[in-house]
């Protein structure tokens, strides 16, 4: 045996194991995966509404069904080998890490992000059902979250709902920024807070802090405001543990929807969906769509109302026999459902239509 043959014969099983390590080693990958889907107007998936002091009409037929995307977390190393095998699964999708985190994110920070998300998106989903309803609804400003170490973190608490600032009546978050940061740091704010039905008064002094996008030292207590609501009559919407984020929301205001109003809103089809929900009832865009739709048809669902910006992607997720249509308002959305109740082969506005 010569020496090329003795170096061929112990280069390639070192080839071989260099190769194999890598196939296993952590690639800057983020996979998708169809996730759980969770059916909103009935009681075997985990969700439910609640509604006090007022007639409601609980469905009979029909599922109104969120989505949701399986995404590996921040702190999760997705092998190579892992990589490939989402890359080649026709329901998954495979993305850059720094396309969908920030380097400084991990698994705390992003499922306290997400769970702030689906708190708001709840909040909001009651109000524009209530709205569509002509059911009048008041805006406060309510603490979605605390720092932790931050002026507020002793005074304050997720939920609670600030009614005042030094006597200055709060009704959007904006205005609690804008009056911290114009008394400047150092300044004692008096706070009229309403916590579990009860009022309070407590006092809060602002911190210099670093704005994220501009670098400038501001003044900051310490807490996120979000959108909040004054209902006429409680309404609690109760999602599934372990889902978070905001692309819910559409598909949260057509089930309070149905339950405020008599029969079955989807006429006893399946109606899957996602998109999140503003104020004002425009419905946004999301992630995750290739991967929502086929949850959704494994699920057994007939119908999948899709953000029209998503629209694009959406026509790329396999689908099966289930029907596609766009949305880009509440009132679409509504207005789709109900004409599908009537007829599954209605005229609504698909996909196809939104990207010609």
């Amino acid at each position: 045996m010569n020496q090329r043959t003795l170096a061929g014969i112990v280069a390639v099983p070192l080839v071989v194991a260099l190769w194999a390590a890598a196939f296993f080693l952590p690639a800057p990958f983020v996979t998708y995966y169809p996730g759980q889907t969770a059916d909103l107007i009935g009681p075997e998936d985990g969700a439910s509404i609640t509604v006090e002091d007022h007639e409601v009409y609980p469905p009979t037929a029909g599922e109104l069904r969120m989505t949701t995307a399986s995404i590996s977390r921040p702190e999760t190393k997705v092998t190579l080998a892992e990589a490939l095998l989402a890359w080649r699964d026709a329901d998954a999708t495979v993305r850059p890490y720094d396309t969908v985190y920030s380097d400084d994110e991990d698994d705390e920070t992003s499922a306290q992000q997400s769970a702030l998300q689906m708190t708001g998106s709840v909040d909001l989903s009651v109000a524009v059902a209530l709205e569509a309803l002509d059911i009048d609804v008041a805006s406060t400003v309510q603490v979605g979250a605390v720092g932790d170490g931050s002026p507020a973190a002793d005074v304050l608490q997720p939920g609670d709902v600030i009614r005042a600032v030094g006597g200055e009546e709060l009704t959007e978050p904006a205005q609690l920024g804008e009056i911290v940061r114009r008394a400047g740091v150092g300044a004692t704010f008096d706070l009229t807070i309403e916590r579990d039905g009860a009022e309070q008064q407590v006092q809060v002094t602002s911190r210099a802090a670093e704005d994220e996008v501009t670098g400038e030292t501001v003044a900051r207590i310490g807490i996120t405001p979000i959108p909040g609501f004054d209902f006429p009559f409680p309404v609690t919407l109760t999602p599934p543990p372990g889902i978070g984020g905001s692309s819910a929301g559409t598909m949260f205001a057509l089930a309070v929807y149905d339950y405020l109003t008599p029969g079955n809103l989807t006429g006893g089809l399946d109606v899957a969906g996602t998109g999140t929900i503003s104020l004002d009832g425009q419905v946004g865009q999301i992630g995750g769509i290739t991967q929502k739709i086929p949850g959704a048809r494994d699920a057994g669902a007939d119908v999948f109302l899709v953000p029209a910006p998503n629209c694009g992607e959406a026509l790329q997720a396999a689908r099966g026999s289930m029907r596609i249509v766009a949305i880009d308002t509440f009132d679409r959305a509504l207005s789709t459902v109900e004409a599908l109740a009537q007829d599954p082969d209605a005229d609504v506005m698909t996909c196809e239509d939104v990207v010609g």
